[in-house]
């Protein structure tokens, strides 16, 4: 007897949990949000849950990030008001290196050209 009810109590959390992520999922999917969260009447975009928070942070650590060298290798140019993240590649070195994320260049084939031609001289000198 005490069994069923446990049993019965356990399965209707368990469906309450579904619902609940259910309502959340359609809340992130309804209009409003873009892909950087909830724009509010003033403009500014903030993320309301934390589920919500958690697709931004997996989508922000699994953007593509190299360095401007290696976005020039790939036919892409950095832009202008990019600000990028320096990021050390181990803890032995000591200069940290300034990485761009993909919505920080722009396609430019032949302004990368340029651009590796310019850092072959500055070598050569």
């Amino acid at each position: 007897m005490i069994c069923d009810i446990y049993r019965k109590s356990l399965s209707l959390s368990i469906e309450n949990k579904e619902i609940k992520i259910q309502k959340e999922i359609e809340f992130l999917e309804s209009p409003g949000y873009n892909c950087e969260g909830l724009v509010c009447a003033d403009g500014v975009i903030t993320p309301r849950t934390k589920m919500h928070r958690k697709v931004l942070w997996y989508k922000r650590m699994n953007q593509k990030s190299l360095t401007a060298l290696q976005w020039a290798k790939e036919g892409y140019v950095v832009n202008p008001d990019a600000i990028g993240r320096k990021w050390k590649n181990n803890p032995h070195n000591s200069k940290a290196i300034i990485y761009y994320v993909s919505d920080e260049v722009h396609e430019d084939k032949e302004a990368a050209k340029e651009f590796l031609k310019s850092r072959r001289k500055e070598k050569k000198e």
